[in-house]
């Protein structure tokens, strides 16, 4: 017995091949019955993945908060959130990272893929929403070698930050927007007054709230380091990831609703749980941790959170 399908496709690596393929072939299957050629660009929306969680985590679709998990493809309008000292890194379709820091809710407002033909580069064009938290963004280098470009846009509460091609952190609260370059450049765009440009390492704008704006800086190796470390993924402290053989034992319940009961008030609080038929008793499980101490720390924490009701809580490596 296992979770209902969710309505996030999780997509394994054999399934994107096989989805891709299909799209592929749809694709130019539709070109030549309506007299399309190969050479002209057309736009599609494409999904972007979740690729690893630092626990707990969540993803939003119309109203539907579910517990995040590695596979789990995201697509416009769909919000990722994680909650304090969790992480979540996501995969756009250039194969470019985002990554979220602790407390943080990323809205996809819009994502696509203009393709020019099969072996031509892509045009990547994505609309963002940080509405508060902890954002860095990565290109991928397999990405800028094959040529693709992109035109991403990240919203924050007082600007706008447009992204060509670069390494870049941002943060937005109550109190304050911040933006700071690693990498390449960006222009942080404001109804307020003229662009700003962030093109040096280590460019860095902040505005707080109900204060005069000063001009952009530059940030120090203290800073950067910070910057840096709010939005990578702490090992051993809750990481699920694609394929991870570790799991964690929640529950071995000796009907399938109370185990239900338990794995619903795991995915409610952001663990991405599921049940198993186990020698006509039911097992509630975590998959795809991605070391034995990341199963093992959250195996202690949630032991600890008497009200969810975990008991005789184990570790195990998973089978094959």
């Amino acid at each position: 017995m296992s979770l209902p399908p969710t309505r996030f496709p999780v997509l394994t690596v054999p399934r994107r091949r096989a989805w891709l393929r299909l799209t592929l072939s749809g694709v130019a299957l539709a070109a030549c019955a309506i007299g399309i050629g190969p050479r002209l660009a057309h736009a599609q929306a494409a999904p972007t993945l979740v690729e690893a969680v630092q626990l707990p985590a969540w993803v939003e679709r119309h109203g539907d908060r579910r517990a995040a998990q590695p596979g789990i493809s995201l697509r416009d309008g769909d919000k990722a959130q994680t909650a304090r000292q969790a992480r979540m890194l996501l995969r756009l379709p250039d194969r470019s990272q985002v990554k979220l820091g602790e407390a943080t809710e990323l809205v996809i407002e819009a994502m696509s893929v203009k393709r020019h033909g099969v072996a031509q580069p892509q045009e990547i064009q994505s609309a963002l929403r940080l509405v508060t938290g902890v954002f860095r963004y990565a290109t991928d280098i397999s990405s800028k070698l094959a040529g693709h470009q992109r035109q991403l846009n990240l919203k924050l509460a007082t600007a706008t930050v447009g992204i060509r091609g670069t390494d870049f952190w941002s943060m937005t609260d109550a109190d304050h927007d911040a933006v700071c370059v690693f990498e390449g450049k960006v222009a942080v765009q404001r109804d307020s007054g003229p662009d700003i440009a962030l093109e040096k390492p280590g460019a860095f704008w902040v505005v707080f709230t109900g204060q005069p704006e000063t001009p952009a800086g530059q940030a120090t190796p203290d800073q950067l380091a910070k910057f840096i470390a709010q939005a990578e993924l702490a090992p051993g402290s809750g990481v699920l990831v694609q394929g991870g053989r570790w799991r964690a034992v929640l529950g071995l319940l000796p009907t399938a609703g109370q185990a239900g009961a338990l794995r619903d008030r795991l995915v409610e609080a952001g663990y991405p749980a599921e049940v198993m038929g186990k020698d006509g008793r039911f097992e509630v499980r975590i998959n795809q941790f991605a070391t034995e101490q990341d199963a093992r720390s959250v195996v202690d924490r949630l032991s600890q959170q008497t009200e969810l009701g975990v008991q005789d809580a184990r570790v195990a490596l998973a089978a094959g």
